[in-house]
């Protein structure tokens, strides 16, 4: 099993490798961009791994603090178990009585890829082993596009990890792979498929993608494997700078086809100061073409509200609102006398924050010598540096460069 820190290979970003080969080599070396949706993400399997692991219901684990590297701590919300809880009484339900469950596991499908060992390997959230068939359950935090399980390059990979693992446990014939997406949809996306055809996708399109991207980075034609598009360049680091994305955006706004020479398609070293004044250049356009972007999508709204036709697209119902209570107060009514609910179970205390404290004072409710010792006790961080113009009337950072290691592409290529 790999003991390397990051996976060349992984699971998550292979897709985007099938789709832009040469986003592999435009990547290499650049920092994950972290965000505190993705720690949330992070709490939320890890709340999911302790309700399977410690058999109980998610509900546990409100109120619970996890961290998150690098620098966020997420609250266990009634929320996030409630969604979470989805998950669990999927994975127990399939299980039952008769199935073997196995809870975040490591999964090497390495030798599928023919690569070396330590660079194919991701974690599988929940492993199902249920006679003839191996299950593969993915868990997704996530509120935007919905991900479907059928042909997904990652579940195959993960299932493909799992069949080499546990291929002593049973001989496993049919293989189903699952997406729970409880803040898209309660029910999950589910894909049977055979073994058989997994290993026949992992023996040709997967490893043509290997192959593909070995190729764009040491064969000196990045340029014939960069294919931009929504898919793969959504979560891509390199979009900043990627030649054949900017290129595509120019030919969408001129309606003409723009060449790329040759010098375009170099590839820079991470700390190179090359390219600075196009970048300013384009940034000084950033603020015009969201605007334009915005338009773009305002107008087709209103004419597709208004009965027009826009071809290759349609109006669909937005997400549905929280829910809420139709008469609070009957509600109020039925929780405390009816049903007879505790103060704490019938309602949520939460401390009030320094604004709302702040109205006390104002209010003469907290005293000047009392609000100088509760001040005594409030912290605020600082703001999130930003970029603007040289005209913008506030002082400029002080930044002191900071040099950063990242791992080389070192790819390797097995006969």
């Amino acid at each position: 099993m790999s003991t390397s820190a990051h996976s060349k290979w992984s699971a998550s970003g292979f897709e985007q490798k099938m789709l832009c080969p040469g986003s592999h080599l435009l990547q290499a070396g650049a920092p994950d961009n972290s965000s505190v949706y993705a720690a949330e993400g992070t709490a939320a399997h890890q709340v999911l791994t302790w309700a399977l692991s410690y058999n109980t219901q998610a509900s546990a684990f409100i109120g619970r603090y996890i961290d998150v590297a690098p620098a966020y701590t997420i609250e266990v919300t009634a929320e996030m178990a409630e969604h979470v809880q989805v998950c669990v009484d999927y994975c127990r339900d399939v299980c039952g009585e008769w199935g073997v469950m196995l809870v975040d596991q490591r999964v090497n499908y390495a030798r599928f890829l023919d690569v070396p060992a330590d660079d194919a390997w991701g974690t599988a959230d929940v492993i199902i082993l249920l006679g003839e068939e191996i299950i593969v359950v993915d868990f997704k935090y996530g509120q935007g596009v919905a991900v479907e399980a059928a042909n997904n390059p990652q579940m195959s990979l993960y299932a493909l990890g799992a069949l080499d693992g546990y291929s002593m446990a049973g001989d496993f014939i049919r293989a189903r792979l699952v997406i729970s997406q409880p803040r898209v949809r309660r029910a999950p996306s589910e894909w049977d498929t055979t073994v058989e055809a997994l290993i026949e996708w992992a023996d040709t399109e997967a490893r043509r993608t290997v192959a593909d991207c070995i190729t764009a980075a040491f064969g000196g034609a990045v340029e014939e494997f960069l294919n931009p598009g929504e898919k793969q360049c959504k979560f891509c680091r390199a979009k900043a700078t990627c030649p054949a994305l900017r290129a595509e955006v120019g030919r969408t706004i001129s309606g003409s086809d723009i060449s790329m020479s040759a010098e375009e398609f170099e590839i820079l070293p991470a700390d190179s100061t090359t390219g600075a004044d196009e970048l300013a250049a384009c940034l000084s356009k950033v603020d015009l073409i969201e605007d334009w972007c915005k338009a773009i999508r305002a107008e087709a709204e209103k004419r597709l509200l208004a009965g027009d036709e826009v071809p290759g697209y349609k109006v669909v119902a937005g997400k549905k609102g929280a829910r809420q209570w139709i008469d609070s107060a009957a509600v109020e009514e039925y929780l405390r006398k009816t049903l007879r609910l505790t103060i704490e179970q019938a309602y949520d205390l939460k401390l009030i924050s320094p604004t709302s404290a702040e109205k006390l004072k104002k209010s003469g409710v907290i005293g000047e010598r009392q609000w100088t010792k509760i001040q005594e006790l409030i912290t605020q961080s600082t703001g999130k540096p930003h970029v603007a113009p040289v005209t913008d009337s506030r002082p400029a950072l002080e930044i002191t460069p900071v040099v950063e290691d990242f791992p080389d592409l070192n790819l390797t290529l097995v006969a």
